[in-house]
């Protein structure tokens, strides 16, 4: 996922660059929601940081959105909120049939053993009948296991290649996928996915059910 954005798009998003230097993804949907949650609570970042067991200056490079956290990272946030990833990961629809999430306001996640990265968009990460993420992988970078996210038995994921050549691997058999490429799988069993490319890989994943 690029960490640079045109400074068109970063004004229209409330962006700044710093000492006139290279214009960073400053804020994204998760950063500024931290934020949020922080304000609504009278928590200073150092609060934060010690309820968290994170430092000040890393809660800092994640609201700013200099620093994409780990799930890992994301789960002692939400425990230090006393909330949920998913409530972490964006705020109630407020009963709204439509739930609009503009680009550059999808939150970011990362992983600690991957290159892998998610832009997560509609309802959360891990609650409601479809969810969906933009994964993007280095050159030659294997994806995060499943053990990572909650997956129940049974659960069908959609698998759709943006940009890239990749390995889908799905209970021991091997699927070579190209750009515009889709597979549907069966989400209870052993899968992961490999960029066999010579450039950075990107896909859809949905969960279905």
């Amino acid at each position: 996922m690029a960490s640079l954005v045109n400074k068109q798009s970063a004004r229209k998003a409330g962006y700044s660059s710093p000492a006139g230097g290279p214009i960073l993804l400053c804020v994204n949907g998760l950063g500024a929601r931290i934020k949020v949650l922080r304000e609504e609570r009278g928590l200073l970042q150092k609060h934060v940081a010690e309820k968290s067991g994170l430092t000040a200056s890393k809660v800092s490079q994640i609201e700013s959105g200099q620093m994409t956290p780990s799930l890992r990272t994301l789960r002692k946030v939400a425990d230090a909120f006393g909330v949920s990833i998913p409530e972490l990961l964006e705020p109630p629809a407020g009963g709204e049939s439509v739930h609009v999430s503009r680009s550059g306001q999808h939150p970011l996640v990362s992983f600690e053993d991957s290159s892998e990265r998610w832009m997560v968009l509609g309802a959360g990460l891990f609650e409601g009948k479809v969810r969906a993420v933009i994964a993007t992988l280095d050159a030659g970078g294997r994806g995060v296991s499943i053990d990572k996210v909650r997956i129940k038995p049974g659960q069908k994921k959609l698998f759709y290649v943006l940009q890239g050549d990749v390995a889908l691997r799905h209970d021991g058999k091997i699927y070579r996928l190209s750009k515009g490429d889709s597979a549907l799988v069966d989400g209870g069993a052993p899968h992961n996915w490999d960029n066999v490319g010579r450039r950075r890989a990107r896909v859809l994943w949905v969960i279905l059910g």
